[in-house]
């Protein structure tokens, strides 16, 4: 499917972060803010990677598809811990390379396939898969509907997908909603909420939690370990982008203290 220059400038984007975020440096500070031990590329958490392993409810019969896999985690870790096979999709290579090697040096390639493709055509046939997740994608996604609908088509019958989300808070001010998107992932905004969007490609949703809270945490942790990890960071990256990037978070963390921007997690299962 086309895509448009931003979402191609996105994806290179991603590629140069992926590389940047192997460093022992970045690792130190992703470990701080996640408690995941992984290359992170989403705002999950450890202890929410155990909420969506028991919502998935996964085991070695089953099998996982992970959008937007970026490198590798939580799919990584859920596949590690219930013994279930993964496959790992994404569009950046750079960020699916990260996670073979990680799967390599797990023990679990065997059961670990990567596949480099879009969410909103899945090369998959239809009721494939055992379970579905994704961390904090949709909302760097332009067509949201588009994924939506072919997760519902790939997945069993049972089956059940997972994801987290950040979004706009509704009934905004046109002041308060400019705030919001200026510290936003880049395709954040929606013409129809999730809500509206899951009926129409038919998932029900079981559970719905919003974990806004927990979002605002992990920005005052990324705040906290950037400035422990300055001298270091300012060498790997430069004055200038350590400078832009702090300015940044700061801002990311007003408006999700404002609640502006709000992040939540859904579990879903075919309608």
């Amino acid at each position: 499917m086309e895509r448009s220059v931003k979402e191609i400038a996105q994806v290179a984007r991603f590629e140069t972060d992926y590389e940047v975020a192997r460093s022992p440096i970045i690792q130190t500070i992703t470990n701080n803010v996640c408690g995941c031990g992984y290359v992170g590329s989403s705002w999950t958490t450890r202890s929410e990677a155990e909420a969506i392993l028991k919502h998935l409810e996964l085991d070695m019969s089953q099998n996982l598809l992970e959008v937007g896999a970026g490198a590798g985690w939580p799919g990584l870790y859920l596949a590690n811990q219930s013994g279930c096979k993964l496959t790992l999709l994404d569009l950046p290579v750079a960020g699916l390379r990260i996670a073979s090697e990680r799967a390599d040096s797990d023990g679990i390639s065997n059961r670990v396939q990567t596949i480099v493709g879009d969410g909103t055509n899945l090369p998959f046939p239809s009721r494939h898969f055992s379970a579905v997740s994704h961390s904090d994608v949709l909302c760097c996604l332009l067509k949201k509907q588009d994924v939506l609908n072919e997760c519902r088509r790939v997945i069993k019958g049972d089956g059940r997908m997972v994801f987290t989300v950040i979004s706009i808070a509704p009934c905004l001010s046109h002041f308060d909603f400019q705030e919001a998107i200026k510290f936003s992932p880049s395709f954040v905004e929606s013409d129809a909420d999730y809500d509206s969007m899951l009926l129409s490609a038919g998932w029900s949703i079981i559970r719905r939690t919003d974990i806004t809270k927990e979002f605002e945490e992990s920005c005052e942790r990324m705040i906290k370990a950037e400035l422990e990890q300055e001298p270091d960071l300012r060498r790997l990256i430069g004055n200038k982008e350590f400078e832009e990037g702090n300015a940044v978070w700061e801002g990311k963390l007003a408006v999700v203290t404002k609640r502006l921007l709000r992040r939540e997690l859904f579990v879903v299962k075919p309608s």
